[in-house]
């Protein structure tokens, strides 16, 4: 009789320890952060104006809607590694005919990240300069 008794409260405080476990997980569920992207939507698009005075910035998107935004200084000029540009709208990828990839929150009408594309032509400076110098071989020629 003991021994049921015994084996019984033990049984009891198994199972009510682990219905706290669970409901201490599920309370921390609730408070974990929400996901970034349920918040969020990406557009992409080709820019097609830029006035870096008025802070402003027009895309026309893949399936061809014109959409214009305000850049507020909490948005974030992220590069293709994930660097973030310092300088934001007058980066020189900010430029008309980029494709570019907006985040906004979730309606769609606030600016949060532009995501640039590769930075073109940073080779190109660096070939014209070697072809205006002279080169060993043609100094032999002369």
């Amino acid at each position: 009789m003991l021994r049921r008794l015994v084996t019984g409260l033990v049984g009891a405080a198994v199972l009510a320890g682990s219905m706290l476990a669970v409901a201490t997980a599920q309370d921390a569920k609730k408070d974990a952060p929400k996901d970034k992207k349920a918040d969020t939507k990406e557009i992409k698009g080709k820019i097609t104006k830029v006035d870096a005075d008025k802070m402003t910035l027009s895309i026309e998107t893949d399936d061809g809607k014109k959409l214009d935004f305000k850049v507020d200084k909490g948005v974030e000029f992220i590069g293709p590694r994930g660097g973030l540009s310092k300088e934001g709208i007058k980066d020189d990828r900010v430029k008309v005919g980029a494709e570019v990839k907006l985040v906004t929150d979730a309606s769609g009408k606030t600016l949060k990240e532009v995501h640039l594309p590769v930075r073109k032509g940073g080779d190109k400076g660096k070939a014209k300069a070697a072809d205006k110098a002279p080169s060993k071989d043609a100094s032999k020629d002369n």
